[in-house]
């Protein structure tokens, strides 16, 4: 099959901590490649919300350990061509049951840190520290 692709964005479609790709094409269909692979690892799911600096907290850099090893992702827009990629950042963790922590460098300069956030779920938080709610994915 040959596909002449304009845009590509990818997003959790289903909420279970995977994340799927759609990809649309020119003068044609658009494609969802949702992420079914079986697997017993663990992901956890951050939204910011700015407050000091923008509400989407595009720029920010979020950090995230847990148990001997960590990542990082900056929240970006703008992702691909004719596309956009969710704001939702998705980190695996692996067997770890939690993030021991979670730290936020937002555009403002502020630094939050927040810890033991438990595994296989979604946050939201907001700049200052505060989280403004959680949801388990779906496993």
């Amino acid at each position: 099959m040959s596909i002449a692709a304009r845009g590509a964005a990818y997003a959790d479609i289903d909420n279970d901590g995977r994340l799927d790709i759609l990809l649309t094409t020119n003068a044609g269909p658009a494609y969802l490649f949702r992420n079914a692979v079986g697997t017993s690892h663990n992901a956890i799911r951050i939204r910011i919300v700015g407050t000091r600096s923008n509400r989407d907290g595009i720029g920010a850099v979020v950090k995230v350990q847990a148990a001997n090893s960590s990542g990082w992702q900056m929240v970006r827009s703008g992702s691909s061509y004719c596309s956009q990629s969710e704001l939702i950042l998705t980190f695996g963790l692996g067997k770890a049951s939690q993030a021991d922590s979670v730290e936020i460098t937002w555009p403002s300069g502020q630094r939050d840190t927040l810890h033991n956030l438990k595994a296989n779920a979604n946050y939201a938080i907001e700049e200052g520290g505060n989280i403004l709610g959680s949801r388990p994915l779906k496993k």
